[in-house]
């Protein structure tokens, strides 16, 4: 069953007993007992509907671990996170490499690309973005260079609209290399909505990413 049919199954499964999502593991066994009582065929002239309905739902929450003894609050707990990376669509890509490309047009170590864009060697762009729940890493694929780096990163990523929206990142590096750069939270609160962290990952080759994917 999938992550969201979970939920909506437990939800459904507590307002079979009366309760919301916030109802503890006592509360769910309190609620299964009132109606296993009043709600019994012998006890409700025969009508059965009520009675078997609440007594699906607190089997399933019972094999969810949500209504044993020893359980906490027993608040449906939150399915286990997924780690995905998403390659970024050329859209994003492009946009990003505008943004550069504007930023500092009168630059003196601009060098040619074979699409004629002007970003030197120390300008990032990712290729890939990995999520984990509503933390993001960014993977680059190129090294950073001592001392100022750029690297532009769209920000609407975890936004429910398709327009791009993008921001360069200024940061100084000690040495030449693959590295991880961490934004600030201030930043991430600003810039990247929705995001609980944000990290940047530069000279990120197919290992990486797979390192990222099966992290427990």
């Amino acid at each position: 069953m999938e992550t969201v049919e979970k939920i909506r199954a437990r939800t459904e499964a507590l307002h079979a007993l009366g309760l919301d999502q916030n109802a503890s593991s006592d509360d769910i066994r309190s609620a299964w007992r009132d109606i296993a009582f009043h709600g019994h065929p012998d006890q409700a002239k025969g009508d059965s509907s009520g009675f078997t309905r609440a007594k699906d739902a607190y089997d399933f929450l019972r094999k969810e671990g949500l209504a044993g003894k020893g359980v906490g609050s027993g608040k449906p707990r939150r399915p286990k996170l997924r780690r995905r990376i998403l390659t970024l669509e050329t859209a994003d890509i492009n946009a990003c490499r505008a943004l550069l490309n504007n930023a500092l047009p009168d630059r003196s170590d601009e060098v040619e690309t074979p699409d004629s864009e002007l970003m030197c060697k120390s300008d990032h762009v990712p290729d890939a973005v990995g999520f984990f729940g509503r933390h993001l890493t960014f993977f680059v694929s190129t090294p950073v260079y001592e001392g100022a780096n750029r690297v532009a990163l769209p920000t609407s990523v975890l936004a429910s609209s398709r327009q791009t929206e993008t921001e360069v990142l200024n940061f100084q590096s000690n040495d030449s290399g693959g590295g991880e750069v961490v934004v600030p939270e201030a930043i991430t609160a600003r810039t990247f909505p929705g995001a609980k962290s944000v990290r940047i990952r530069f000279d990120a080759d197919q290992q990486m990413r797979d390192e990222f994917s099966f992290a427990h």
